[in-house]
């Protein structure tokens, strides 16, 4: 399964711990700016359920 996070750095980082306490994280990207003048990243995650 894939998922996009999208936010700001600290809440992204925040929300993938929780979801490798939850998933089998396969693959984590670097985060990309966001498109325009916010400071939002996303963060791709490849994952497995358990």
């Amino acid at each position: 399964m894939k998922i996009r996070l999208l936010g700001l750095p600290d809440e992204v980082a925040q929300a993938v711990e929780r979801i490798e306490q939850t998933f089998d994280v396969i693959d984590v990207s670097a985060p990309y700016p966001t498109r325009g003048t916010g400071r939002q990243v996303r963060v791709y995650l490849e994952v497995r359920l358990p």
